[in-house]
């Protein structure tokens, strides 16, 4: 088998751990867009809830309820808190798959780069071959014209 081939089957295979990597930092990046769009939701909601509670309470509202509106208030400011925790994490994880992807894609493109060389240079011998069977033939056909 010839070293190009064989050198073939390894760059294929460097393909396909970069599409994987790719496939890898899509997935990610979908779940970043999830879990920002959700954090963004929950401060929507927290500025919605306070806007109700200020108007509720400017009408004039129990103690009981006041503190039950700051109570889920805190509660929602939490998991604001949370979902940036993890907003951050996804974050750190899309940034790490991206480089793993980039190793992996530089490596690929230097493996085709090589393989090409090796393509060339086999091309290179198979053409001197050929062009010393042939001047064999000449010089062959040439002994036999005398």
């Amino acid at each position: 088998m010839k070293r190009s081939k064989r050198m073939k089957v390894v760059v294929d295979l460097a393909l396909h751990k970069v599409n994987e990597a790719a496939k890898a930092v899509a997935y990610v990046r979908n779940q970043l867009r999830s879990e920002t769009e959700q954090l963004g939701q929950l401060n929507e909601y927290l500025e919605e809830y306070r806007t109700t509670s200020r108007t509720h309470g400017a009408q004039g509202i129990s103690v009981q309820q006041f503190m039950t509106y700051n109570d889920f208030a805190d509660s929602v400011e939490r998991a604001i808190g949370q979902q940036e925790q993890q907003v951050s994490v996804v974050q750190g994880q899309l940034d790490q798959l991206r480089k793993h992807w980039q190793k992996l894609d530089a490596r690929h493109k230097g493996l085709e780069k090589l393989l090409t060389s090796i393509q060339q240079e086999e091309d290179a011998q198979a053409q001197k071959q050929e062009q010393k069977e042939q001047d064999e033939f000449a010089s062959r056909a040439g002994k036999r014209v005398w």
